[in-house]
């Protein structure tokens, strides 16, 4: 009995001990960023430089690195994307790179379930790009994937290690899925005059589908009429050039922001006004 339990105190205590969480030199890091209406994630593990040299001898030149440490650094994107010129499909991909003195090469893979390059196989590569990396950045000592420049339609992936950057550029269609979108909550959301204009206040800051714009605007208005879907009224006969309809619309907006005690909009339909009344006078 005696050595049965000691038998299975080890296998208990065995277990523990090597189930424990313990940190990591290289820790785990997932960033996320939403581009308009694309979510992109990317997971790594995050090496630092500790007093060595980086580039032509911790990673070697001309050989394939699973670009991190410990298992494969991974990205994934919630919808079809531009990849520095390249389709890349929706979808979660590894990411290796073969670094070189004077140019990179940036790789998509589609097995993700690698543990570094161990069972890379480039029959598997979705694309692969050719990168000019910066060698005079500013010191980064722990290698560091972040998101630059970001607009509705695209930002940089940038990389960051040592002294080494570079930044690949993702471009996503979010005029395509966001009027998809419009359009569906407008069909499921009659008489919601706040639907409409939102709506046409994201057709008129895209510079899209104008007269749908209009209509939406004319709709939202007759439904109920405030100070601000009056204002974005005006500025759909404006895009439209009716700039007698938009001068008479902003006016009114303009009269209503003033008993609400809005400001913001009291300025931004004078400024219309007198703009307008030039380009009538044209």
């Amino acid at each position: 009995m005696k050595k049965i339990f000691v038998f299975l105190f080890l296998i208990v205590w065995g277990k523990e001990t090597f189930a424990q969480e313990l940190p990591q030199a290289s820790p785990i890091c997932k960033i996320e960023q939403r581009i308009g209406l694309t979510d992109v994630s990317l997971r790594y593990s995050r090496p630092s430089v500790k007093e060595r040299t980086i580039w032509g001898n911790l990673v070697p030149y001309n050989t394939l690195w699973r670009t991190g440490a410990n298992a494969c650094t991974v990205i994934s994107f919630s919808d079809n994307v531009v990849l520095a010129g390249q389709n890349i499909p929706a979808g979660e991909y590894s990411v290796f790179t073969i670094p070189a003195q004077d140019e990179w090469t940036f790789i998509l893979n589609k097995n993700t379930k690698l543990w570094g390059t161990d069972g890379y196989k480039s029959d598997d590569d979705l694309v692969r790009i050719k990168v000019k990396p910066d060698l005079n950045a500013p010191f980064t000592e722990t290698m560091t994937f972040f998101f630059d420049n970001i607009k509705v339609d695209a930002a940089d992936l940038v990389f960051a290690w040592d002294r080494l950057r570079f930044a690949l550029k993702i471009s996503v269609d979010t005029d395509t899925k966001a009027l998809a979108n419009i359009k569906k909550a407008v069909s499921e959301a009659e008489n919601i005059y706040r639907t409409y204009n939102s709506s046409a206040t994201y057709l008129l800051d895209s510079n899209k589908e104008l007269l749908q714009a209009l209509d939406w605007a004319k709709k939202s208005v007759a439904m109920k009429e405030t100070y601000w879907n009056t204002y974005t009224l005006s500025r759909a006969y404006a895009a439209n050039k009716l700039f007698k309809e938009a001068i008479a619309t902003a006016e009114k907006s303009l009269k209503l922001a003033q008993e609400a005690k809005m400001e913001t909009y009291v300025k931004m339909n004078q400024k219309n006004l007198e703009e307008w009344k030039k380009q009538k006078m044209k």
